[in-house]
């Protein structure tokens, strides 16, 4: 290779260099692929600035709508037609229903119930107890009926009260409310009750008062 003397003699070598092509034509690619996209993405972001407002109100009424769930709610056990069967200590199969049943997680031994039913049998027959609501303790045997409290015996007889305990292990009930009945035998009232031996034997406490029924004697 040759080098002029002009350069030589001014201390500077020059070397040509061959230009890439393919660098430049890439480079100029980018450079304008970049020039279409860019302009585009700044118009979309500056709709999207444009209309946040409104999305953002639009996203807090949906938020909103969506249903809570109230804790309370979600730790109450319920349950529909409720049935606990047991035996007492004669041996004898005694049943306490109830339309609803709610129980407390923290309380396993307590249940509320919404139309409550006792039934218990006795060596000469059965007798049933009902109320509006009541409390039911399943490992005690334990039933308390509050509002309208009716005893029904299989004898005919029927008795109505406010309040009523009743032990269905022993097959015994008890109540403090004034109370009335009727059956064959005729009308009775007291100032409470006393049932035993599953119903076999009755005894009405306080100022009680009894109408006997009148019986047609018998021709021959």
């Amino acid at each position: 290779m040759s080098i002029p003397q002009d350069s030589l003699a001014a201390g500077e070598i020059t070397v040509p260099v061959r230009p890439r092509a393919s660098v430049n034509r890439g480079y100029s690619r980018f450079v304008g692929l970049a020039k279409r996209i860019l302009p585009g993405m700044a118009v979309i972001l500056l709709g999207l600035v444009a209309i946040w407002p409104r999305l953002q109100s639009e996203i807090e009424r949906v938020h909103f709508a969506l249903p809570r769930l109230d804790p309370r709610e979600a730790q109450d056990l319920r349950m529909v037609n409720a049935r606990y069967t047991g035996i007492d200590r004669q041996n004898r199969p005694f049943v306490v229903t109830a339309e609803v049943a709610r129980q407390t997680p923290n309380v396993d031994d307590l249940v509320a119930l919404e139309g409550p039913k006792g039934d218990l049998t006795s060596s000469s027959g059965w007798f049933e107890l009902n109320a509006y609501t009541g409390l039911y303790q399943p490992n005690a045997q334990l039933l308390d009926l509050f509002g309208n409290v009716q005893l029904f015996q299989d004898k005919g007889n029927e008795f109505h009260t406010d309040s009523a305990h009743i032990d269905m292990n022993n097959g015994s009930a008890a109540g403090d409310d004034p109370v009335e009945g009727q059956g064959p035998f005729g009308y009775v009232t007291g100032q409470g009750f006393r049932i035993r031996d599953h119903g076999d034997v009755i005894v009405f406490t306080g100022h009680a008062h009894l109408t006997l029924r009148a019986h047609d004697k018998e021709t021959p």
